[in-house]
């Protein structure tokens, strides 16, 4: 959700006056500026340059030199309008020399821009910046050439200019003006920005040396020098920052505030003694990870903790073990899975692990349905079932425990935090554990997982798969095929991952709709090929999974929906198709999904930049242990590598706001100094004003009330 208020500022500031409101956006820019967010004044100050162009030097014209960017000052000559070869309409200036009025050999074009003619004349002094190229024996801007009169104030031309994010139908030049008459105000208006409250009190501030609020937002936008820019936005890194852990550290507090979370304990001869009946022995990873999560079990504190381990290193085990410690302590303990299927594994998983005198297990999903339901239902509610096992329906108002005590989500970035947090309603402040294959790098953990504490399984069982990976680019398909079909002839059923649905004919991106459709017809024509992709309704989705875990289906056209997903044992190939779309996080997860036994198994990145692709190539990469064996990158390694190339909004939460969470820091590069600070003060507020409630804190408590609106962290 997109923020109608700006933090820090009354109902009746400009700041929530409709976008429209400025000079020159009507009500067709007003629907265009809402695809990327921006609705009010407030919003397009917060919609933040993406990079700057550094058009602040200003050379004498005589000194333009090819291939770089430039700004000069030139005195308009003759004007030309002509249409090319294309029909495209060409204007070319003459450019003079203000020193002398000379012609030069130097002109600048543009294409379609008819306008230029309208707004300026012969023989008037502007600045002009842009890349100059040659042109015969001469010089021409060309290319994204901007032009102001030199009498004016700079906007796009000899100043640091700034570059943004920008939608079909609207120009940077139109935006930026909007943007500076927003900052800078205009012949009728006074500067918006004056209008943003200060969140910082005046201690922080010189403490930490910050600029104030309405001069680092200026700054950002139009900086009068680099050194100001840094400052900007180390200001404005340094509140979103500071928003975030206070946000994170409230949350954690309110959990932990008068705590009633029933205290579950095992002794240790009852727990090796489970962990003896298992059918394989627990790593080491797995056993610090339990011992962990017992210790916060057995405290009256609810447990806030994140699991994370790489695919298949074992963190149902760990889970299992822990659901047992609450039943055995009188309580029941709940997992939410994402998908009907995999909470369908996960409940055979449980009850194969419980089958010797464990606890009493049962599965509720939106498919048990009638007298079923309410049976389950019932005996969920009188304490007869101890563990359950499903997916959201578990947090619906309809589901009463006898006595929750420990609530378990899998694969938690796929539930909004809404969902996880109604799990605390459902038990006397039951305990909560959630999990993730998807590792967490530490300026994440730092931050964004700041409210959880962490255990991590890094170390994998033996009998661990063996995937041989592969990038291939796509002149390798023709061989890829014959593959497949011996692979499959072989009783090896296959994965083939699109990063699209449908096919668009302007591009060359592989859809699954026209995978499905070429590859039945022709390559793999013969084989049971079948199609599954997010639009399709959940039960169709789970049926077709259903099929291909049994044997049904050889091969399997899909998008990520399959990222997440049960375990299909015989499935031994992945071909992922437009690889270079994908993070390496996400491939990581979908080259799991094959090889589940240990058996040998492939992954196939077919790219058309394969050979350039240094971040494709990261999925081939081994590292040398200290024994000198060498091993591919795990997760954790690939999760840094994804993070330092992709940003931070997979584990921000962005699949599900659909927009980015952060608008200045970058969690793949910020300086662990602000982490720190920011954190120090986070703790020293809260510890004073837990609140928020000082009239020194009222714009910060807003900022942070705000956060819990735009992205439902509440």
């Amino acid at each position: 959700m997109t923020p109608t208020r700006t933090p820090g500022h009354g109902p009746a500031s400009s700041l929530d006056l409709r976008v429209t409101a400025l000079p020159g956006v009507g009500e067709k820019y007003e629907k265009l500026l809402e695809r990327l967010g921006i609705r009010t004044i407030g919003n397009l100050l917060w919609h933040l340059p993406r990079t700057y162009l550094d058009y602040s030097k200003l050379i004498p014209i005589r000194e333009l030199r090819p291939g770089k960017l430039q700004t000069v000052e030139a005195i308009l000559g003759t004007f030309n309008q002509r249409r090319t070869r294309t029909g495209q309409q060409m204007t070319e200036i003459e450019l003079l020399d203000p020193a002398d009025r000379a012609p030069t050999r130097v002109r600048a074009t543009w294409f379609g821009r008819r306008f230029i003619r309208e707004r300026f004349r012969e023989g008037q002094l502007v600045r002009i910046s842009g890349e100059v190229k040659p042109f015969g024996a001469s010089l021409q801007f060309a290319s994204d050439v901007t032009m102001e009169p030199a009498a004016a104030e700079a906007v796009h031309t000899g100043r640091i200019v700034p570059v943004y994010a920008l939608t079909e139908g609207i120009g940077l030049g139109q935006l930026r003006r909007w943007m500076h008459t927003a900052v800078e105000g205009g012949a009728r208006r006074s500067p918006v920005v004056r209008e943003i409250a200060e969140t910082l009190p005046n201690e922080i501030r010189e403490r930490r040396k910050l600029l104030g609020i309405q001069d680092a937002v200026r700054e950002v936008h139009f900086p009068s020098e680099w050194p100001q820019l840094f400052a900007a936005r180390r200001r404005l890194a340094f509140d979103e920052l500071l928003v975030l852990q206070v946000a994170l550290g409230q949350r954690r507090a309110r959990w932990t505030k008068d705590a009633k979370a029933i205290a579950l304990r095992v002794s240790d001869e009852e727990l090796r003694g489970w962990i003896d009946t298992l059918p394989f022995a627990l790593t080491r990873a797995q056993i610090r990870s339990l011992e962990q999560i017992r210790t916060d079990l057995a405290r009256r504190i609810p447990m806030s903790r994140l699991l994370e381990g790489d695919v298949g290193s074992g963190k149902t085990v760990v889970a299992a073990l822990a659901a047992r410690i609450a039943v055995s302590s009188g309580a029941q303990a709940a997992l939410m899975a994402p998908t009907e299927l995999l909470a369908e594994q996960h409940f055979r998983s449980l009850a194969s692990l419980f089958q010797s005198g464990g606890p009493r297990v049962a599965l509720l999903t939106s498919s048990v349905t009638g007298a079923a339901r309410q049976q389950t239902l019932d005996r969920l509610a009188s304490g007869d079932i101890d563990v359950v096992v499903g997916t959201h329906a578990l947090v619906e108002e309809s589901v009463l425990f006898m006595r929750l005590g420990l609530a378990i989500v899998d694969e938690q970035h796929r539930f909004g935090v809404r969902q996880r947090a109604t799990f605390r309603e459902k038990g006397i402040d039951p305990h909560l554990l959630l999990t993730t294959a998807t590792p967490i790098p530490q300026t994440l953990s730092q931050t964004v997982y700041r409210d959880l504490d962490i255990s991590v399984l890094d170390e994998m069982p033996s009998g661990a798969q063996q995937i041989r990976t592969e990038v291939r680019g796509a002149d390798a398909l023709p061989k890829v095929w014959p593959w497949l079909r011996e692979r499959v002839a072989q009783g090896e059923q296959a994965f083939i991952v699109t990063p699209r649905i449908e096919e668009n004919l302007d591009d060359d991106i592989p859809s699954a709709e026209a995978t499905f459709r070429d590859l039945s017809k022709k390559e793999l024509a013969g084989l049971r090929v079948a199609l599954m992709h997010g639009r399709m309704p959940g039960k169709d989705r789970d049926k077709i999974m259903l099929r291909f875990a049994e044997g049904e289906i050889d091969v399997l056209v899909a998008t990520t929906v399959i990222e997440v997903g049960i375990d299909i044992p015989n499935a031994t190939v992945m071909v992922i198709l437009g690889a270079e779309r994908f993070g390496l996080a996400q491939l990581h997860q979908l080259r799991g999904r094959v090889g589940r036994r240990g058996q040998r198994a492939y992954a196939v990145l077919v790219s058309e930049k394969a050979e350039e692709s240094e971040r494709l190539a990261a999925m081939t990469e081994r590292k040398r242990l200290a024994d000198g064996s060498e091993v591919p990158l795990d997760g954790f390694d690939l999760a840094k590598r994804d993070l330092e190339i992709r940003g931070a909004g997979e584990f921000l939460g962005k699949r599900q706001s659909g927009e980015s969470e952060l608008r200045i820091v970058d969690l793949a590069d910020v300086d662990p100094t602000l982490i720190d600070e920011t954190a120090a003060e986070a703790d020293a507020l809260l510890a004073r004003d837990p609140q928020l409630e000082a009239a020194e804190h009222t714009a910060l408590a807003a900022a942070v009330d705000e956060l819990w609106r735009r992205f439902a962290f509440a």
